[in-house]
């Protein structure tokens, strides 16, 4: 009886030792979309979420090429709003053009609970192309539920490709006609002054 022990508690111990494989459990993943575009168009893109949990805030900020890439608006997706009768507190953020950055983009579900889980659209980016090459699009500082990534979910960065050649920005344009006209109207009065 005594050695039946023995081999039980050592067959327990065995298996306790054991390494469990971890299952297959979906984690949230948020994700900036990819886009290929000519220089000068204007497009979208989106900020996605798949998360089979309850969300009920999230935040992101997103890096960009600024020399590549001029950043219009960042708009509320509806997911956590699809029903239409949700209500949420929403904040763009603050575009800096100039390094390349959107930050503090923020929506949080005020309504009665449940919030939503599944997948949907968390916010919609409007950006113009400004020169050809290839612009990450480099999410950080996100947090769910006001958890941040080592909490438990991932992140997928997107990329932006540009083709065509390079567009001059107007003010560009409009300096290279006022000195083309300059150096037209020297020339012109040159031509009228009478030599000595």
């Amino acid at each position: 009886m005594r050695a039946a022990r023995v081999a039980l508690v050592v067959a327990c111990l065995v298996v306790a030792a054991l390494p469990i494989p971890a299952s297959a459990v979906p984690v949230p993943t948020i994700t900036a979309s990819s886009a290929t575009v000519n220089v000068g168009d204007t497009f979208h893109i989106l900020i996605s979420i798949s998360s089979p949990v309850e969300i009920t805030s999230w935040q992101f900020d997103l890096a960009f090429t600024a020399s590549l890439l001029k950043a219009n608006s960042v708009t509320e997706g509806p997911f956590l709003s699809e029903s239409g009768t949700k209500t949420t507190l929403f904040s763009p953020g603050v575009i800096d053009n100039g390094t390349g950055h959107i930050t503090l983009v923020t929506d949080s579900f005020v309504d009665l609970p449940p919030g939503p889980s599944g997948s949907g659209v968390l916010a919609d980016i409007s950006f113009t192309a400004l020169a050809p090459g290839i612009s990450p699009l480099t999410l950080s500082n996100v947090f769910l539920n006001d958890l941040d990534s080592s909490s438990g979910f991932q992140t997928t960065d997107g990329l932006v490709t540009i083709n065509g050649a390079a567009v001059p920005e107007p003010v560009t344009a409009a300096l290279l006609a006022v000195g083309l006209g300059l150096i037209v109207g020297h020339h012109w009065r040159r031509t009228r002054s009478p030599r000595v």
